[in-house]
């Protein structure tokens, strides 16, 4: 088996079910509020496209995918985010998801054959970004994000030895768990890092369209470089999983220079992971529909008001700028947090430390908890009404 096997931990989700083992309740009963999964349904005409062409399930699909869709991705990337050109054939291919689109891209990119091969990674992190370096073969580099600095990563402390053995900063906005967004001057920065250090910027953004709608969308990356230039270092990633609530058609895409694009398709031409045709067209659909979109997101405005007023007795809690989830500071160790609300209440949230490492003498996510507001407001109440009640009693 590959050496590196032995080196991957495991995912949060094994440490919670460990946490809580010992607990007996009715899982029938249990509010889990621990994974990031949409709730609310998606849009009926992509299920009506996957029903009415459920035929052509029975063609292999390319890699590549039908021109159509990347026609689809480089219409929403332009209104999205005010760009002026993008070319389907040469600057977009789909992805099953972002979380397999990027374990693949970063396994097609990191050179093992040169020294100390580094992937910058903030600190906490979605686990996927340092699972796949280390099968590629690369040493992660951690760049903590602190409440004292409002959790934004604090790429000034990275040594320039570090800058000079990266081949991939891999970002987040916003931020899976703390909700930072980055801002065009933040990007432009390390664009520029990338160009002096000769590294390419990985964007995750696949909570983008989440955010609160009375104010104005995050910046992304492709905002603050041409990604038609043959020598952009920008890469970034989007996804149908939270925009649309269409987490189980795995379906997204990377947006590259064309020099990117034609290796990492070589690549998946290999990798063998394609979109059906059904899933193209529905996909197709739902990025050239905002009206969905929009419902989506004045819904979220509401699950958050639900559970603002819930949190009542915690101080200075507010909503992130970006994604559907709280990252709370909890009074205790986030453990026993997570315990005792789980023994008391039968709800379930997930230990900020299990998203982090210890990096410094400090893991950044302890003494917090991701809590994903993602259900339908009764359900947010009474889950948020029973964290209240803990946290006012510890």
């Amino acid at each position: 088996m590959n050496k590196n096997l032995d080196v991957l931990t495991e995912y949060p989700f094994y440490f919670l079910r460990k946490l809580l083992a010992p607990i007996n309740k009715d899982s029938k009963e249990t509010l889990g509020l621990h994974i990031g999964e949409p709730k609310n349904p998606p849009p009926r005409e992509t299920l009506d496209i996957l029903n009415k062409h459920s035929g052509l399930y029975s063609k292999y699909p390319t890699s590549k995918g039908e021109f159509f869709l990347r026609e689809s991705y480089c219409n929403w990337l332009m209104e999205r985010f005010s760009i002026k050109s993008i070319d389907p054939d040469k600057n977009v291919l789909p992805i099953s998801g972002s979380r397999e689109g990027i374990f693949s891209f970063i396994q097609a990119t990191i050179d093992s054959s040169k020294n100390n091969p580094t992937v910058i990674i903030p600190n906490p992190f979605y686990k996927i970004y340092e699972g796949a370096a280390t099968m590629a073969g690369a040493s992660s580099y951690y760049i903590n994000s602190l409440e004292e600095n409002n959790f934004k990563p604090n790429f000034d402390d990275v040594p320039e030895e570090v800058w000079k053995n990266c081949q991939l900063l891999i970002l987040c906005s916003p931020s899976n768990p703390t909700g930072y967004c980055l801002e065009k001057k933040e990007y432009l920065h390390l664009l520029n890092m990338a160009e002096k250090y000769d590294f390419l910027v990985c964007s995750d953004e696949c909570y983008t369209d989440i955010y609160e709608s009375s104010k104005a969308s995050p910046p992304g990356l492709l905002e603050c470089c041409d990604i038609t230039d043959n020598n952009s270092k920008g890469v970034v990633f989007h996804s149908l999983s939270k925009r649309s609530n269409l987490a189980g058609l795995r379906s997204g895409f990377i947006s590259a220079n064309e020099s990117i694009i034609n290796d990492l398709l070589l690549y998946r031409t290999y990798h063998g992971v394609t979109l059906s045709l059904p899933t193209q067209m529905a996909s197709s659909w739902a990025w050239g529909n905002s009206l969905h979109v929009e419902r989506n997101r004045k819904d979220y405005d509401k699950k958050y008001e639900a559970a603002l007023s819930a949190l009542k007795d915690v101080p200075e809690v507010s909503r992130p700028p970006g994604g559907f989830y709280f990252w709370l500071k909890v009074p205790c160790d986030d453990q026993v947090f997570v315990k005792r609300l789980y023994e008391e209440s039968n709800v379930i949230v997930l230990p900020g430390s299990y998203l982090a490492v210890e990096n410094q003498e400090v893991n950044p996510g302890k003494g917090f908890v991701r809590i994903a507001i993602v259900h339908e407001t009764e359900i947010i109440e009474q889950a948020l009404t029973a964290v209240n009640l803990t946290y006012s009693k510890i």
